[in-house]
């Protein structure tokens, strides 16, 4: 064996850890530039392409075809399932008021299992986590369970119907494009309602001691499966897109939505629409936040002082009229009274009747000392 080529392995090792070194320096850089996507509505594959069967609803399950969307659900959920089918050409027309176009136009899938277990045969390639509400953005579909996982809190299922449909609806206006979570999630969230009084209450409470997170962190704060509909970084993703789709506002963001399926960043396209900056967007929805939630733990308050006042002012007056005593009776009453008691007792019905009877005999008898003669068969007093 020749000198060179003793040399050779170590010369491979090296080159191997070298090139180990650039792949672990490059992974983090691939993976910064995919923004994961909200976990209730991943990618149907890696690139997004819809390359995954979707699974055909269970035999028993009961199917509701409205040409534009096909619901299958448990028959255990019928009762639930009916008003969802009602109502859900008026969500369409909602969401196509808010995204500024038709969607939804092709048919869209919906599965609706009874228990959180059924949704692994109703998912492409089954379901990773503690979620009961998945949607599948280039599949086309959405699968819900109408029961809770253990321990968790039962799902709202119209609710959680609001919400898919809302993330597929995004999907589609947005060609697909890789959006931040906290804009897919919020949007979803601010269609559904989800946790409205908790949302705003985290709000409320935020705002008056001026907690707000700001809006480049709320990324890094919302994790996913594990976080709360009412934590603080969740209300605040509903609220932005609130303040980004209400009154006036409404034609910038489908201004900007229309950008991002051109392909310009979220970010950008918000400032070229809204013709401002990000700090300016955040400036102009923290003032709006102070004025539409600020007030209400302040006004809580003053409620609940005036409350503990009334009831204050309440509990006194009535332990004083317990240890006064009572006030004397009036005069008049006194005197009545005092005529009662001197006034003759009125007599029985037993001594009328005596009384009577006594005077009758009285009246009968009143000339028995008359001496009297009978003469035929008649009497007649002597005089």
């Amino acid at each position: 064996m020749t000198r060179s080529s003793r040399r050779n392995p170590a010369g491979l090792g090296l080159r191997l850890a070298a090139l180990l070194c650039v792949a672990i320096i490059a992974a983090p850089a691939r993976l910064a530039g995919a923004a994961p996507r909200v976990y209730d509505a991943p990618a149907a594959s890696r690139d997004g392409s819809a390359d995954l069967p979707v699974p055909p609803p269970p035999p028993a399950y009961h199917t509701e075809d409205l040409g534009w969307i096909e619901l299958a659900y448990h028959p255990s959920t019928r009762d639930r399932v009916r008003p969802l089918i009602a109502r859900a050409g008026d969500l369409r027309a909602e969401l196509g008021a808010l995204l500024g176009r038709d969607v939804l136009a092709a048919p869209v899938k919906v599965r609706i299992a009874d228990v959180p277990a059924e949704l692994d045969d109703l998912v492409p390639g089954g379901l990773a986590g503690p979620v009961t509400a998945i949607s599948f953005g280039a599949l086309r579909l959405a699968v819900l369970s109408a029961s809770p996982r253990l321990g968790a809190e039962a799902p709202d299922l119209e609710g959680a119907f609001r919400h898919a449909l809302a993330h597929l609806a995004l999907d589609e206006v947005t060609g697909g494009a890789v959006l931040p979570r906290w804009f897919h999630e919020g949007f979803a969230a601010h269609v559904a309602g989800d946790r409205g009084a908790r949302r705003a209450q985290a709000l409320s409470v935020a705002a008056l001691r001026g907690s707000l997170l700001p809006l480049d962190e709320l990324e890094a704060n919302l994790t996913g499966a594990e976080d709360m509909a009412g934590s603080l970084p969740y209300a605040q993703a509903a609220d932005v897109v609130r303040f980004l789709v209400e009154d006036e506002r409404r034609q910038s963001f489908v201004r900007a939505l229309a950008q991002v399926r051109g392909g310009v960043p979220l970010e950008a396209a918000l400032g070229a629409a809204y013709v401002s900056t990000g700090r300016e967007i955040e400036l102009a929805w923290r003032a709006n936040v102070a004025r539409r939630y600020g007030f209400v733990p302040v006004l809580a308050g003053s409620l609940l002082a005036i409350g503990l006042l009334v009831s204050g002012r309440l509990a006194v007056q009535r332990l004083r009229s317990r240890r006064s005593p009572p006030p004397p009776a009036p005069r008049r009453r006194l005197r009545a009274a005092s005529e009662v008691r001197h006034r003759p007792a009125r007599p029985s019905t037993v001594q009328l009747v005596a009384t009577l009877g006594a005077r009758h005999r009285n009246e009968v008898d009143g000339d028995a000392d008359v001496p009297k003669v009978e003469h035929n068969g008649q009497w007649h007093t002597l005089h």
